[in-house]
């Protein structure tokens, strides 16, 4: 029996290792089959739509786009709420809406399956986007509105340059097309990301904010209804195109949602729907839009350049590089009674059209012209035919993804000619000058990971892709740098008067004056016992309504200031009270006072003992400083926040984490041997000697041993000596 024992032990590493690789063999096998099984997978797919829950169409949303989609009670309202009822209608199903979430989580969501069928909160359909998830068919055209104060609004709507000035602060939604228009046209103001319209208007109206950009609809609506202080001053012709998202690999649904979009569209019900919420049939302006009739009287008129632009698709700083995949968006003014029915754009020899894709905006007014086109890259230009010709007083928009510019930097004009209907050719005018750089060390690197066979396996398993995409993290760690430093500077610059201010209140409450306990009393319970989300929104939306306006950098080191000195009142005071009464008793014997004995006496032995707890505040305030986000803080969250939302990656956000352990870890080790140090120190034991400290520590005790031997031998006194001995140690004394 016990040789069988022994057996069976001796045999348990062997198959405690073929369980391990089996279990190793399985996960490897499942990843690596990922790719091989998809063509199965994506088969699959296309013929059967996949729900999260049989029978339902489960939506994400933030609901907080009135009159999109919004609360009022527990009741769910708005113009995508109701489509998404008569979509699901259509397809035999029932909506599923999931609670609120914020706008930056609702692709991710999507996108990873298993929670949320679609998504359906205004997103504007991009390439960006799309390099991520899949968009139904646009159900809806917008534009974008710039809402200021009643006093301000002529100003700006007669010159909207006048928000393009250094000290002006315009407020927009993170990771919308308004706040890439901000960035675009007022690259001079300061653009503070929000989480919702909402809380960007809340800013304007108590005079934190000059200025709001978001979707049209939205901000006409809570203006007129909500926000009656302020007006919607300048209405942006962006053309933009709302649709639904659903995950790439649910193909079925997408088409299903298509079909019926489709049929919603053709008996009337989405007409309906846009009268309801907006006041206006849009199915029916684009309409009429695109039937603008045109001449054929020959003549080449002109065609106005307004813009010309261009931005790194994926981020790698705020310039442009050349080299590197960019999107260019370039505008004009038609004034050609024939129509326009080609552009030819032309960039510099170096540079690079092959591979992009052409997206065509046509605007009448706001209205929005469905013409297509089809674009031909040839090296150094592009030609785009148009399906109809584009009528005369049109805005052109078109925005060219992947293309590159020269790799050296410099200054570049966007050139070319057009055709009219009639087939007369004319010649553009020369664009601004785009300024671009050379290619940088990082996004060398971003290229280099590109042609890697083991990053195209890596990003080939979805989880990996959306957690840990190698050059999505190498441009994320560069583009979160400024916040991370922002970041440690509010928590490095606001401790040192949490200290004190939570000293002072400390004091204040173990005090023998009943006013000043009670004062610090409701001090420290009011900022411990209300979340510190709340008291950020007060100071920052509340000190404007009353005249106080502070840059919101100070104004963050203020609020985490006052927060944290609250907790920092409770471990002081926690930390003078555990000195014991005797102390205060030796001090008083020696004649100090009570300041005396504090500062001399109490206050040393108290640092010692709450310098864990003090540590291991600064950490939970250097992680709180994410919550100035929600007010446009432009730390580390905000950031990563506003890149999460241009992507539709999680990635950005494990960079922002990283970069809060390269903080936190080092300073929890710290505090783990400072405790055991002082632990040490409570009980008498410390480090041993090393060295010739060692050695010197032997010897004073083995001269100690040597003289207690010799004291405690007796000696050899003669009568005299004995009785004289006390006088002479007196007189030693005495001398």
């Amino acid at each position: 029996m016990k040789r069988n024992s022994c057996v069976r032990l001796r045999a348990l590493p062997l198959v405690m290792a073929m369980s391990l690789a089996m279990v190793l063999t399985v996960f490897v096998t499942g990843c690596s089959s990922s790719s091989s099984s998809s063509k199965s997978t994506s088969k699959k797919a296309s013929e059967k739509i996949e729900l999260v829950h049989k029978g339902k169409l489960t939506v994400a949303s933030d609901l907080a786009n009135p009159p999109f989609d919004y609360m009022e009670g527990t009741t769910k309202k708005g113009f995508e709420v109701e489509l998404m009822d008569a979509l699901a209608k259509k397809l035999g199903l029932t909506v599923n809406y999931l609670n609120p979430m914020k706008f930056d989580s609702i692709i991710p969501t999507v996108k990873q399956g298993g929670k949320a069928d679609v998504g359906a909160s205004n997103f504007t359909i991009t390439a960006d986007r799309k390099k991520e998830i899949d968009f139904t068919d646009a159900y809806i055209d917008s534009n974008q509105g710039i809402v200021t104060s009643k006093a301000t609004a002529s100003s700006v709507g007669s010159d909207v340059n006048v928000l393009n000035k250094s000290g002006v602060t315009v407020a927009v939604q993170s990771g919308t097309t308004g706040e890439s228009w901000v960035e675009e046209n007022l690259p001079n103001a300061k653009v503070v990301a929000l989480d919702d319209p909402i809380s960007a208007l809340s800013g304007v109206s108590t005079g934190l904010y000059n200025a709001a950009v978001a979707d049209l609809p939205v901000m006409q609506y809570e203006v007129k209804n909500s926000y009656t202080s302020l007006s919607v001053a300048k209405e942006i012709a962006t053309g933009e195109q709302y649709g639904i998202v659903v995950s790439k690999d649910n193909p079925a649904l997408t088409k299903a949602l298509n079909k019926a979009l489709k049929q919603l569209r053709k008996d009337g019900t989405l007409s309906t729907f846009e009268k309801k919420w907006f006041g206006v049939d849009y199915e029916a302006q684009s309409a009429s839009a695109a039937a603008t009739s045109t001449t054929t009287n020959g003549d080449a008129g002109s065609v106005v350049v307004s813009k010309a632009t261009a931005r790194p698709n994926e981020d790698g700083g705020d310039r442009v590089i050349g080299g590197i995949n960019t999107r260019l968006t370039w505008e004009a003014t038609t004034k050609v009674e024939d129509g326009v029915s080609s552009v030819t754009l032309k960039l510099p020899s170096d540079a690079s059209f092959e591979g992009s894709t052409t997206k065509v905006t046509v605007l009448k007014g706001l209205t929005r012209v469905n013409i297509d086109g089809k674009a031909t890259a040839k090296g150094n230009t592009v030609t785009i035919k148009f399906a109809s010709p584009i009528p005369n007083g049109s805005l052109l928009r078109l925005e060219i993804t992947d293309m590159k510019f020269p790799n050296q930097g410099g200054k570049y004009q966007v050139t070319g000619s057009y055709t009219t209907a009639a087939g007369v050719k004319g010649t553009l005018p020369a664009s601004a000058k785009i300024k671009t750089i050379s290619n940088t060390p990082v996004q060398q690197i971003v290229m280099w990971l590109d042609g890697q066979p083991w990053v195209t396996a890596w990003n080939s398993v979805p989880f990996l892709n959306m957690f840990f995409k190698p050059q999505l993290l190498v441009t994320s760690f560069v583009s979160l740098f400024g916040g991370w430093v922002l970041c440690l500077l509010i928590v490095v610059i606001s401790y040192p008067f949490a200290i004190a201010l939570g000293l002072l209140f400390a004091m204040m409450k173990i005090s023998r004056f009943k006013v000043l306990r009670g004062l610090a009393s409701i001090y420290i319970n009011l900022l411990r016992g209300t979340p510190l989300f709340l008291q950020i929104y007060i100071m920052f939306f509340g000190l404007p309504m009353i005249g106080i306006n502070i840059d919101n950098n100070v104004l963050g080191v203020i609020v985490m200031a006052i927060n944290s000195s609250a907790y920092q009142a409770e471990i002081y005071r926690a930390g003078i009270l555990s000195i014991p009464n005797g102390q205060y008793e030796a001090a008083a014997s020696l004649g100090m006072n009570r300041a005396q004995t504090m500062f001399t006496v109490i206050l040393p032995q108290m640092v010692r003992r709450v310098i864990p707890t003090v540590t291991s505040d600064f950490i939970t305030s250097y992680k709180d400083t994410s919550l100035l986000s929600s007010v446009g803080v432009m730390e580390l969250m905000m950031f990563s926040k506003n890149l999460t939302t241009t992507t539709g990656n999680i990635t950005p956000y494990m960079a922002a984490a990283i970069y809060y352990l390269i903080v936190t870890l080092p300073l929890i080790k710290v505090v783990s041997i400072v405790e055991k140090h002082l632990a040490d120190a409570e009980n008498g034991v410390g480090p041993r000697p090393r060295g010739r400290a060692a050695k010197r520590v032997e010897a004073a005790e083995g001269e100690k041993g040597e003289s207690a031997e010799q004291d405690a031998e007796p000696k050899d006194t003669s009568a005299f000596e004995a009785l004289a001995a006390p006088f002479r140690s007196h007189a030693s004394q005495e001398a």
